[in-house]
């Protein structure tokens, strides 16, 4: 993953090297000008930017929908969409700095993407009182399930990232020796 400029591990030491931007921008924005206008002034310069991303990201989703439609695949154009990015990401064609601001912005206002499906359960009353029970262990099980599964895979991740950071240390302390 350090290929690509991101890490799975969250702490500052294993990722001194990748020191997020933000910080950075905004410390030396505070020590130019402390007033509030700066920063609605990063704000405005960013916005072009999420914007095209995030129109990018759907571009590409667009294009995967269109995709399995076409071909027929039984697999989520989500997911293909995914792969494609993850494809970009690591051939090295798209830097992660591509998609970086977009997908943070997703990220952080994912509840709302979650509003139409709430709201979509009105239309399902006379299922959820005959099988609601069902319905909210399945849910609160799934949910639990994917959680723990994601926790094991980032600390599989980071135990990984350590164990190659620990032998490319030891395979250039041998090649500094010769």
């Amino acid at each position: 993953m350090r290929s690509i400029g991101l890490s799975l591990c969250g702490n500052y030491a294993n990722n001194r090297r990748h020191r997020p931007r933000f910080l950075v921008a905004v410390s030396v924005t505070n020590a130019v000008s402390p007033a509030a206008s700066s920063l609605s002034e990063a704000r405005k310069h960013r916005l072009p930017r999420v914007a095209a991303q995030v129109g990018a990201l759907l571009a590409i989703w667009w294009a995967a929908d269109w995709l399995t439609r076409t071909l027929g695949w039984s697999i989520s154009p989500g997911v293909l969409g995914l792969l494609a990015v993850l494809a970009l990401l690591l051939s090295g064609k798209a830097p992660v700095g591509w998609v970086k601001d977009g997908a943070d912005w997703m990220l952080g206002e994912l509840v709302l993407f979650f509003i139409p499906c709430v709201v979509a359960v009105v239309n399902y009353v006379p299922l959820f009182r005959a099988e609601g029970v069902q319905l909210t262990i399945a849910v609160v099980a799934g949910t639990v399930l994917v959680m723990a599964a994601t926790a094991l895979a980032v600390h599989a991740g980071c135990r990984l990232e350590r164990r190659i950071a620990a032998w490319r240390g030891k395979d250039v302390t041998e090649g500094e020796g010769e």
